[in-house]
């Protein structure tokens, strides 16, 4: 799950920051960082703008307080620190700068300020705060979620992780081959020289600042110039293939009555479908580029609400061609039918990245300083060591009703099967 997460994000930074040109550097420092995911993390995230106009814009009388002051907190800041060992493996601590308003509004108590801890162990997540007595562990093979329920529809857990692997590996293999080669210029970027940046650790690092600007518009061009490029490049109609062909095989091992087909026909039937999906997308992007010009879009966007769209990029990469620091300032300006008048929202990210290669270690909690929702399932009281001063608890508590819903609906489908059975 981490690993596969974590693809599809570097995906969408890597589309975004893969470009030609001034650019270049910052494309090669992420491929180099795909094969070094091994460092120290420190930075903030914070939302910007209208942020406390959001609930009136949208014609809110009785704004719900709470909700309120989890905006609110998240306007003020909240700070991330972290190790993360590989692709699988981190341990990431968040903490909101400015608690008062949760605590005003009865959503934190304690002496230590509202945080949360969050470890990524393979397939495991576990999720804690300092007002809680166990982590709560989210195991995607555990008994319940979809590798690890039962029935005849149902793959092994071992086979499911087994494909789950291979899909992850294929998909960072694809990004590091397909992004190297990602040719867009960017019409906004720009190389400022070599910048000394102090990193958290205390070290100074020598390193190139690129900074990079994108609009609306730019945003446009980019969707257009990579969709153009997909449907023609030989390295992603590959992909494609490859990906396909393991979908059908986990399709069979999870529903056998299917029928088995051999690896040479699950290619060949996979080629066929890709082909013709590509050659329909191509026909699709000429036939729209024609009618459709970056700036027409632009146009219609805005007739839709959508006014603006300002992106600001600065990448900090050091001579090994590591991204050692980021930032990141997104902000939208929108209007829907429903809102009096437009607002500005956005996201403000910045941070370090340091000890490439020697990322501080942790310990991952043993098995019985954490519960599961099966765990919470057997022992109803066992929800008491999420507490009830804090936001673990509600967390805990709906996946504990998802389950409970689960298992409610798998009882009356087998009672179903049952009274059909002659």
């Amino acid at each position: 799950m981490w690993k596969k997460g974590s693809a599809l994000l570097l995906a969408g930074m890597l589309v975004l920051t893969g470009c030609a040109g001034e650019a270049s550097l910052v494309r090669d420092s992420i491929v180099a960082s795909i094969d070094k995911p091994n460092y120290d993390f420190q930075g903030t995230l914070k939302l910007t703008g209208d942020v406390d106009k959001l609930p009136e814009a949208f014609g809110e009388t009785a704004p719900d307080k709470q909700g309120q002051a989890i905006l609110s907190a998240l306007k003020a800041g909240v700070t991330v620190t972290g190790s993360q060992l590989d692709l699988k493996n981190a341990k990431v601590q968040l903490e909101v700068n400015d608690d008062k308003v949760l605590r005003d509004n009865k959503l934190w108590a304690g002496d230590k300020k509202a945080s949360v801890e969050l470890i990524v162990s393979d397939d495991n997540v576990l999720v804690k705060s300092p007002l809680d007595s166990k982590y709560l562990l989210i195991d995607a093979n555990a008994p319940g979620g979809f590798a690890g329920a039962t029935g005849d529809d149902q793959v092994n857990p071992a086979k499911l992780k087994e494909y789950q692997d291979k899909m992850n590996q294929l998909t960072l293999d694809f990004i590091k081959k397909y992004v190297g080669k990602y040719g867009y210029k960017l019409a906004d970027a720009k190389n400022l020289g070599i910048e000394t940046v102090t990193l958290p650790n205390g070290e100074k690092v020598e390193a190139t600042h690129v900074t990079v600007k994108i609009d609306t518009k730019e945003l446009v061009k980019m969707f257009f110039f990579t969709a153009n490029d997909a449907v023609a490049s030989q390295d992603v109609k590959a992909f494609a293939i490859d990906m396909l062909v393991l979908t059908n095989s986990l399709t069979e091992e999870m529903y056998p009555e299917t029928g088995k087909t051999t690896e040479a026909e699950k290619r060949a039937n996979a080629e066929a479908t890709i082909t013709e999906g590509l050659k329909e997308a191509k026909a699709w992007l000429d036939e729209t580029g024609k009618v459709y010009t970056p700036e027409k879009i632009v146009e219609e966007l805005k007739k839709e609400g959508f006014h603006n769209l300002a992106w600001n990029l600065d990448f900090y990469v050091d001579k090994d061609k590591m991204p050692v620091h980021q930032k990141s300032d997104l902000s939208v300006t929108f209007q829907a039918p429903e809102m009096k008048q437009p607002l500005t929202i956005g996201l403000f990210a910045d941070q370090y990245a340091y000890n490439f290669g020697k990322a501080t270690k942790y310990d991952v909690p043993a098995k019985d300083a954490s519960l599961t929702p099966e765990d919470l399932y057997k022992d109803e009281k066992a929800i008491n060591h999420f507490s009830d001063k804090g936001f673990m608890r509600p967390f805990a508590q709906s996946l504990l009703d998802n389950l409970k819903w689960q298992k409610e609906w798998e009882a009356e489908r087998a009672e179903e099967a049952k009274a059909a059975t002659p």
